[in-house]
């Protein structure tokens, strides 16, 4: 079992949630965040030395539990949705996760998907 955490933009949310729930994945989690990635400040002149305008930009995080073997198929379609060719497009994080456990039924396990 694993968790993923993908930063995307927020424009390209709705498309990774359909994609998600299109491959029979609806259960996810997502935050409105701030993120500051490995790209320069955002500045609005770069040649005078100027002071950025921003550097955080807003992103969504998506958090999903996911069986090991739906991983790579998660990640595909995470890349492909979420995809724009722009610098900012995101990040996926993959997490071993040791246990999951459904508190109404005490299951534990793959029987929690």
């Amino acid at each position: 079992m694993k968790k993923i955490e993908a930063f995307v933009r927020p424009e390209r949310l709705n498309d990774v949630r359909k994609s998600l729930v299109e491959m029979g994945h609806r259960s996810m989690i997502n935050y409105d965040i701030w993120y500051r990635g490995t790209e320069h400040e955002i500045d609005q002149n770069q040649d005078h030395g100027s002071s950025p305008l921003y550097d955080f930009m807003p992103k969504v995080k998506i958090e999903l539990m996911v069986k090991d073997e739906e991983v790579q198929s998660i990640i595909d379609t995470v890349c492909d949705s979420a995809y724009t060719g722009h610098i900012g497009d995101g990040k996926i994080f993959v997490l071993p996760a040791e246990m999951a456990i459904r508190i109404q039924t005490k299951e534990t396990g793959d029987a929690v998907f």
